[in-house]
């Protein structure tokens, strides 16, 4: 990612037409983030990871220990900001703020964060939470990146608190996987077990 520029690769994250060489790439950056952040407080360490193939009934990634015993599988998803227009094409279509490019370096972005937002906070939450929950998965962790615009961080106690409701909502009317062991959520300021 790197090798791309930082520009290219934000481009890259908010395009449909992200190929999937470069969403395998930016999976496995996030996994290796939430590793590193988890393996500071919890046990027992993730250490290996393996990649599972799209439509074999598992999750993005199996993981294991140091010793390579297999621990469970761990199903990753970026929660984004609400596109702000029908049909997204780029960083600006999904920017609460308004954006404009610096006249005089064209490859800065500036955001006017002091403009009131177009979109809510965590309104694709749900969404996500949803087209994530697998029944045929062996059992896996659900690992939220938090990427939605606009909101302080550290923000995952915040966080935190709108997933399990969604979850509770879940449980009441019998509708969450069995296999699901943990939910996750994650950014830069660190990791934090949403459920159970």
């Amino acid at each position: 990612m790197d090798a791309m520029g930082a520009e290219t690769v934000v481009d890259c994250l908010y395009s449909r037409e992200s190929t999937p060489d470069f969403i395998r790439v930016k999976e496995e950056w996030e996994l290796g983030f939430f590793v590193q952040e988890y393996n500071k407080l919890h046990t027992p360490a993730l250490v290996w990871a393996y990649r599972n193939q799209p439509g074999t009934n598992n999750a993005d990634f199996s993981v294991h220990t140091a010793d390579k015993s297999y621990l469970w599988d761990i199903e990753l998803t970026a929660l984004f900001s609400k596109p702000t227009i029908k049909n997204p094409q780029s960083y600006e279509d999904f920017s609460p703020y308004p954006i404009w490019r610096d006249a005089s370096y064209p490859g800065v972005r500036h955001v006017e964060i002091d403009q009131p937002r177009k979109s809510q906070p965590y309104t694709m939450l749900e969404r996500v939470i949803e087209t994530h929950l697998r029944d045929k998965y062996p059992p896996y962790w659900l690992v939220i990146y938090d990427n939605e615009h606009g909101v302080q961080h550290p923000n995952l106690k915040h966080l935190a608190n709108l997933i399990q409701r969604i979850l509770q909502a879940r449980v009441q009317r019998g509708r969450l996987p069995s296999n699901l062991r943990q939910v996750w959520a994650f950014d830069f300021s660190g990791v934090v077990r949403v459920w159970p």
